[in-house]
């Protein structure tokens, strides 16, 4: 609560030095490992004593946490406006957001996707990806979320690692070229799990009709 005003509102002067500190560690991150970038190199650049840090973060770690966070509620504020069932069948509008903001920004990303050792980044994707696909398709099919959570675990791993692995290339192909693939490979997956179930309860239904 020490970031709030009485009003509920995010503190101007809280809001802007953690802008500032966040935006100096990316800058950092883009120069050396992240194990090796330091609470005073942050809190020097950022024009701010320790103490101000401390405020407002426990540790380096924290800020990479906080980042990772606000990467993933961007995806899934992202997805949210699109209508996954509608699009399922052409996936790279979806995907292109993805790679928007990844070219923003493409060394970033791939230090942050190189520290894996301190970087959750993936995981909490996949993790945001994986509660959000369960949701809609358990709409569309009578399927226990138990097993379900499975089959997209499969989609959603394997998405991220193409990703993972361009990060990790020489990146000879495209950003766009590899949302394609991922696109295509990830919603085949999906669509294929759905359209199986809805075959076998429309066989189901027939069976009992006649």
């Amino acid at each position: 609560m020490d970031n709030l005003q009485l009003s509920g509102k995010p503190d101007r002067r809280c809001v802007k030095t953690k802008k500032a500190i966040k935006k100096v560690f990316i800058k950092l991150m883009s120069e050396k490992n992240i194990r090796e970038i330091t609470i005073k190199e942050i809190a020097d650049a950022a024009d701010i004593n320790r103490k101000t840090f401390y405020t407002h973060y426990a540790d380096v770690n924290a800020v990479l946490d906080e980042i990772e966070n606000d990467i993933t509620e961007e995806l899934d504020k992202i997805l949210a406006s699109y209508d996954i069932m509608k699009n399922r069948y052409n996936p790279y509008l979806i995907f292109k957001e993805l790679t928007n903001i990844i070219n923003a920004d493409v060394d970033f990303y791939k230090h942050l996707v190189q520290s894996t050792s301190n970087s959750k980044l993936l995981e909490k994707i996949k993790q945001m990806l994986k509660n959000k696909i369960i949701d809609i398709i358990q709409n569309e099919i009578n399927m226990k979320k138990e097993v379900l959570s499975y089959a997209i675990e499969f989609v959603a791993s394997g998405t991220l690692s193409i990703y993972e692995e361009w990060f990790n290339s020489e990146r000879e192909i495209s950003l766009e070229e590899v949302s394609e693939i991922a696109g295509v490979l990830a919603f085949d997956g999906i669509n294929s799990i759905i359209d199986r179930k809805k075959q076998i309860f429309q066989k189901h239904i027939w069976e009992e009709v006649t």
